[in-house]
């Protein structure tokens, strides 16, 4: 699922990307400059509805942006 998410952004045009999973939701981070692009609502609604198709029940957006070691931040 993550790889498919994944390589779905990276085919938008997005150029750092990771899709988190907690449970059955999507936490997607990619750069903040790329913000913008991630919610103009044809790119948004695209990777909800795919993200959705793959079997995630809800799809986020990392407001922290794209970062390497985010989910080892809570231990």
């Amino acid at each position: 699922m993550v790889d498919k998410a994944e390589q779905l952004l990276l085919d938008l045009g997005f150029h750092q990307v990771r899709v988190r999973i907690h449970g059955m939701i999507a936490r997607i981070e990619v750069l903040p400059c790329e913000f913008e692009k991630l919610l103009n609502e044809n790119i948004r609604t695209d990777i909800y509805r795919t993200l959705q198709n793959l079997g995630f029940s809800y799809v986020t957006m990392d407001l922290g942006g794209y970062r390497t070691g985010s989910m080892n931040e809570v231990l």
